[in-house]
């Protein structure tokens, strides 16, 4: 559906929550923040993001809601809102497999066909051209750790994939279908971002765990760690809350919608459905924000040790041999963070050094949200030095049911409906437990979410036609 959106319409909005006024008061929007992400809204770039800048203690220094989940309803983008995370499920394969590790169960360098015989028939390409293909035994076994380093020589998807969908088919039917598509290199000389990879990987944890992969996940990592809305299979309750996915219209002045192609529909379907071990999982910012705080803490949490120190250092470091790209296992290594990104902007990034959690939530069809992810994690960094107006524990958002939500008609020069009298507010200095009364609209605590956003916004798809 194509939609024309002016700055007016798009106005101000305030989001107000009884049940999240504790939440919003004592984590304040970073001005730096807005600072970096007002090109992206304003040049009709993004529809609307999520950040929020953490410390290791679960404390959130700074909060940003920009825009909208829902532009032609013109519903605010929130902490309740459900995202598709694409490529950040690979995260979590690799945490599999090393938790697996710790146990003694297997070994990075163990080659794959100790767990799945079948894989010995692997071919490599040696040579292709129009009139032939020559396949040869690769130089190497493929190794566990080829597998989560994109260095296993495999294409990105596999061919029954590429025929009967990205998750139609059980992990175990995909990982045995992968000797019906050569190896594409030698293991260990090329890397090659892919799902197939994360997808036999994937299948290694059910054969040695004895349980199915989600199983898995919900067991180990899901519900100790309070993630109740992260899934692969959302339900109709989580689809109503799922950020939309915009792109631009031909004229560059409004959004054409878009969706989620890798994934079967209905996506709450359990039968015809499997994980997509590679980029198939919903998540919502809580959720991911606890998932970075294991991260954060050399893989404990409140009390519980997931991963051990060594586990995290083996995904903390280049796994990817002579070709020296930037990624571990499952994990991308950027700048001195680690953590993942998806293909429609979202992204977890985590500084090990200085504890900082950076989660920026966004579904954008385009190719800026890599630059407006960048610029978040540039300011993130900037403020998370500073010394923060207030630093306090994170609270989960209140749902959708229970904000309320004030919006200005009144158009102003900058597009933005009433941000003139609001102005003065916003730049004052927050001090604890202050509230601010705005003529004329309501009593809200200092700090809670305050957003603007003008006009339309455009954007292409991303870089990971895989998620």
């Amino acid at each position: 559906m194509r939609s024309r959106l002016s700055g007016a319409a798009l106005g101000l909005v305030l989001l107000i929550s009884p049940a999240s006024a504790l939440a919003a008061d004592d984590s304040p929007a970073s001005p730096e923040v807005t600072a970096a992400f007002q090109p992206y809204l304003d040049g009709y770039k993004l529809a609307g993001a999520v950040a929020v800048i953490a410390d290791k203690t679960g404390k959130v220094h700074y909060r940003n809601l920009m825009g909208f989940a829902d532009v032609e309803a013109k519903k605010p983008i929130g902490e309740d809102n459900v995202f598709w995370i694409a490529s950040m499920t690979k995260m979590f394969a690799g945490a599999s497999v090393m938790m697996l590790v710790d146990e003694g169960k297997l070994s990075l360098d163990n080659p794959v066909t100790k767990f799945i015989p079948q894989l010995d028939r692997w071919m490599v390409v040696e040579e292709k051209d129009a009139s032939h293909v020559l396949l040869k035994p690769p130089a190497r076994p493929v190794t566990i750790r080829h597998l989560l380093s994109h260095t296993s020589g495999l294409a990105g998807s596999s061919e029954l994939q590429q025929v009967t969908g990205s998750d139609s088919t059980p992990l175990k039917a995909r990982a045995l279908s992968s000797v019906t598509g050569p190896l594409q290199s030698h293991p260990g000389e090329k890397y090659a971002y892919g799902n197939q990879g994360m997808n036999v990987a994937a299948r290694v944890v059910e054969v040695v765990s004895g349980m199915p992969y989600e199983e898995f996940l919900q067991k180990r990592f899901f519900d100790p760690l309070g993630m109740k809305e992260t899934t692969y299979w959302p339900t109709e309750a989580h689809v109503v809350r799922l950020a939309g996915a915009y792109g631009p219209n031909k004229q560059k002045t409004g959004f054409t919608r878009g969706g989620i192609g890798l994934l079967t529909k209905p996506l709450s379907d359990r039968t015809r459905r499997f994980p997509e071990a590679g980029g198939g999982l919903f998540s919502t910012t809580p959720d991911i924000l606890r998932y970075g705080l294991i991260l954060a803490n050399d893989g404990e949490l409140d009390g519980r040790r997931y991963l051990s120190h060594a586990a995290m250092d083996e995904l903390r470091k280049e796994q990817t041999g002579k070709t020296k790209v930037n990624y571990s296992l499952g994990y991308h290594l950027r700048n001195g963070l680690f953590g993942h990104d998806g293909a429609y902007g979202t992204d977890l990034s985590v500084d090990p050094k200085t504890g900082m959690v950076a989660v920026f939530m966004v579904q954008c069809t385009g190719g800026d949200q890599w630059a407006a992810r960048d610029a978040f994690l540039k300011a993130a960094r900037k403020v998370f030095r500073s010394k923060p107006a207030g630093r306090h524990r994170y609270f989960p958002p209140a749902s959708s049911a229970q904000t309320a939500r004030i919006a200005s008609s009144s158009p102003s020069p900058s597009g933005t409906a009433g941000l003139g009298r609001l102005a003065k507010y916003h730049r004052r200095p927050a001090s604890a437990g202050r509230t601010v009364r705005l003529p004329g609209i309501c009593r809200y605590p200092f700090g809670s979410v305050f957003r603007t956003q003008s006009q339309a916004y455009r954007s292409h798809f991303a870089r990971y036609s895989l998620g």
